[in-house]
């Protein structure tokens, strides 16, 4: 005895929706993966990014105060030097003197997901920022 197409079971695509869901969990946790690593990267790529522009802009003192034997920053020169490091670093970022004798970089960095853009999240950011002090010396050295 023969069965009818309409007397056979119909279970063929069970295995689909099961497999779909698995598939989906499995690009969700691989795009976690990588796009979590990349993400931990760029928060040190900015923080160091953010580091040298401020120790760039530490560079700027003010030699009246330096003979003097104090030590500051010339303002202009220190925000100008940390802006140039981030232009050149390709970078934006803003900078302050938030005191005589310190700067302060502050530095974003965006960049595009690899997987996690298959779920709308097009773009990681990451911020990093840094201080940098003038610290005053001997004339001499000492």
């Amino acid at each position: 005895m023969t069965r009818t197409e309409d007397e056979r079971e119909r279970g063929g695509g069970s295995v689909s929706v099961p497999m779909a869901i698995a598939m989906l969990a499995l690009i969700a946790v691989s795009g976690l993966a990588i796009d979590g690593a990349r993400k931990a990267q760029q928060i040190a790529t900015a923080d160091a990014v953010a580091e040298e522009a401020a120790r760039a802009g530490g560079q700027a003192v003010d030699l009246a105060a330096v003979r003097r034997g104090e030590a500051a920053l010339d303002p202009d020169d220190a925000r100008a030097a940390a802006r140039e490091y981030l232009g050149a670093a390709g970078v934006t970022g803003e900078v302050f003197v938030v005191a005589p004798d310190r700067i302060r970089v502050e530095v974003t960095l965006r960049r595009p997901t690899v997987l996690l853009g298959l779920v709308g999240i097009d773009e990681i950011t990451a911020t990093g920022s840094a201080e940098a002090d003038v610290v005053p010396s001997a004339p001499d050295g000492e």
